[in-house]
């Protein structure tokens, strides 16, 4: 076995021989080699180059102090560890070598072999785990910063105590900004932050916790997050770790997906329908003709009175054929460059009469900027019309109050519709895109099947959250 190699540095012969002499007198005095060095020149130079195994500093040495080579030893980076030896009653001197750095510290006059030998087999375990903690962290730490997922350092109340490097590009912002903000600041509503650190707590790991996060430029992106508790042994509190995976893409192709595999079973049966019904009104149709244009039955007021309302109602029928058809098919797009805020504006000014009539108190709050979106205007616009239209028809009691509002959403472009009226069951829900589902009066039902159809084709998406109070709809129609 390697014997420990020991310096002692001090300028005191004395010292060195009483030393030497201990050294000899401990039990296992073979498992060490005390060499000496009497200046603190010659002592710091062999500390730097890392020539010895562990080393004994005396507190005076000249014009310089003990303390003042660990100081310099430890900003170096040194990681031997150093004992500082003090004289009787140095209890600030003690505090202020343990304070900069040093293993440990013993005292001149009380100093005995075992003593002697059990600092020095403790400083040497001691440095041998701080080495292997500081190599584990340096693992951790690489793995850390390249990670290409985000992964957040927080802790219950929300402070923020570590981010890697990706997930500062996923939220935008600087590393001093995000040692700033409360983790509170990351979710976009506070439900989701107040669910995820619930489920932690109590079972001390979450695995695919999904909820949605929002970004320093109020870009909102669908997650999932897998975290564990760790005491943090420099702080003794509970940290959280955790890694966030966008889900936002993968969700935007389920919806997708999803809506198309319905729009096309709609399609079919919307198409085979308007078949069935067609032949019995066109048969109504031409029976109509033939009594209205009965000489006979022309002076009989009473029955041309019930010809003209069956007429009537068999247009209807026709009518409502018709816009379910188109509510269903898929139309041919004609993109174009438009500016999406001037877009909602002349969308609100179609519906501007309703809003008046219905005084209702309406709130906008558009991004400043011009965006341009390579989308049909037409088609478009119909939709926002139509969404803005169920808004305006499910408000009753006043105050009535309509928001539109937009953000940047992660490559989407989202438009959020927001009303104060009387909701929908949560039960319902699910079907509020459904063809003529609706839950007012003298409605058809088919507005929403096609605004959905419509905003779906441009690859965007539209979803419905019930509120306390009314309803949300989100359009996202993608940027690029």
């Amino acid at each position: 076995m390697d014997k420990v190699r020991v310096l002692l540095i001090d300028d005191d012969e004395d010292d060195y021989v009483i030393t030497k002499d201990l050294f000899n007198r401990i039990t296992a005095a073979n498992s060490y080699e005390l060499t000496w060095a009497d200046t603190f020149e010659k002592g710091i130079n062999a500390v730097l180059k890392h020539q010895y195994d562990i080393y004994l500093v005396d507190y005076r040495l000249g014009k310089y102090t003990g303390v003042d080579l660990v100081n310099e030893a430890v900003l170096s980076g040194v990681k031997e560890p150093i004992i500082i030896l003090t004289g009787k009653g140095d209890y600030k001197i003690d505090e202020e070598a343990m304070n900069v750095g040093a293993a440990d510290y013993l005292i001149k006059d009380k100093i005995e072999p075992d003593t002697l030998d059990r600092s020095l087999r403790y400083a040497l375990k001691q440095a041998e785990a701080i080495k292997a903690l500081k190599e584990s962290e340096n693992k951790f730490k690489i793995i850390f910063d390249k990670a290409k997922d985000p992964i957040l350092i927080s802790d219950y109340t929300g402070k923020i105590y570590d981010i890697n490097k990706a997930g500062l590009e996923f939220f935008g912002y600087h590393i001093k900004e995000m040692m700033q903000l409360n983790d509170r600041a990351l979710f976009f509503t506070q439900e989701d932050r107040e669910n995820f650190i619930q489920e932690l707590e109590t079972k001390g790991a979450v695995s695919d916790f999904e909820c949605q996060m929002v970004s320093n430029k109020g870009e909102v992106y669908f997650c999932s997050l897998s975290s564990f508790l760790q005491i943090d042994p420099k702080n003794m509190v509970e940290i959280y770790h955790t890694i966030i995976h966008n889900l936002t893409h993968r969700k935007h192709q389920e919806t997708k997906f999803i809506h198309e595999s319905k729009f096309s079973i709609s399609e079919h049966i919307a198409k085979g329908f308007a078949e069935e019904i067609r032949n019995p009104l066109s048969t109504i149709n031409l029976v109509l003709y033939d009594l209205s244009t009965d000489e006979a039955l022309a002076y009989n007021e009473f029955l041309q009175q019930n010809l003209e309302i069956i007429k009537g109602n068999v247009n209807e029928i026709n009518q409502l054929t018709k816009n379910f058809i188109a509510s269903t098919e898929h139309k041919p797009i004609s993109a174009q460059k438009v500016n999406i805020n001037q877009l909602i504006e002349e969308a609100i000014s179609e519906i501007g009469d309703l809003i008046t009539g219905q005084r209702i108190n309406l709130e906008k709050h558009l991004l400043p900027s011009d965006i341009y979106l390579s989308i049909d205007k037409s088609q478009i616009k119909k939709a926002i019309v139509n969404v803005l239209k169920n808004s305006v028809e499910g408000m009753q009691a006043y105050p009535k109050v309509l928001n539109v509002s937009t953000i940047n959403d992660s490559g989407y472009y989202s438009i959020f519709i927001e009303d104060n009226g009387v909701g929908i069951n949560p039960e319902l829900e699910h079907q509020i895109f459904e063809p003529f589902f609706t839950t007012k009066k003298d409605a058809e039902g088919l507005g929403l099947t096609e605004a959905e159809r419509s905003i779906l084709a441009h690859k965007g998406s539209i979803t419905f959250k019930p509120q306390e109070a009314g309803c949300l709809f989100v359009i996202s129609l993608p940027i690029n």
